[in-house]
């Protein structure tokens, strides 16, 4: 019983952060709807950009968790070799992944008969994007889980519901932001 009080105590905090999350994302895309409505390959590419930009940072967390418990990552913040073959093999990862993602997203405007207007800077817009958010969670899912594990604290309760309510707010965020930026 004492364990599922410590998970309901954990999950109570990061639902109530994950709920303001939700509702400053929906803001946001709500007060920029006509920048959305201009770049219609935006809104196709958009809910599977925030899919693969959280479920890579789910994968991370998952695997520096279970690096500090078993010990190949010790708690502290400092460089090690394992966290440097995690990060390019993510890295890898997301942009095989970013790159199908795109490709499909042309193909599917090209069905649908969505005409896309400087598809270049579209394509830049969405790299640059993408490569800021995994650098950025990629410190601070390092730094949080080594700073929630010395805590004694168990960093999937915490970082996995945080970081997709996360990455729900900024991928739109900073889409919007480079888009109003760029053109």
């Amino acid at each position: 019983m004492d364990y599922f009080k410590r998970i309901f105590k954990e999950s109570i905090v990061v639902v109530i952060i994950s709920s303001i999350f939700g509702l400053i994302s929906g803001t946001i895309l709500s007060e920029n709807r006509e920048v959305l409505y201009s770049f219609p390959i935006i809104l196709l590419i958009l809910p599977s950009l925030n899919s693969l930009i959280g479920d890579i940072s789910t994968v991370l967390i998952s695997r520096l968790t279970s690096h500090l418990y078993i010990g190949t990552i010790s708690p502290k913040i400092q460089k090690s070799n394992r966290l440097k073959e995690d990060f390019y093999g993510l890295l890898i990862t997301i942009l095989l992944s970013l790159f199908a993602l795109i490709i499909l997203g042309y193909i599917f405007s090209y069905i649908s008969g969505i005409i896309i207007v400087n598809p270049f800077l579209i394509i830049l817009i969405i790299m640059i994007t993408v490569l800021l958010l995994f650098s950025l969670m990629f410190v601070f899912l390092f730094v949080s889980s080594i700073f929630l594990f010395r805590k004694g604290k168990d960093p999937n309760n915490f970082l996995i519901p945080i970081t997709t309510s996360l990455l729900d707010f900024l991928t739109p965020f900073f889409m919007i932001l480079f888009i109003l930026l760029f053109i």
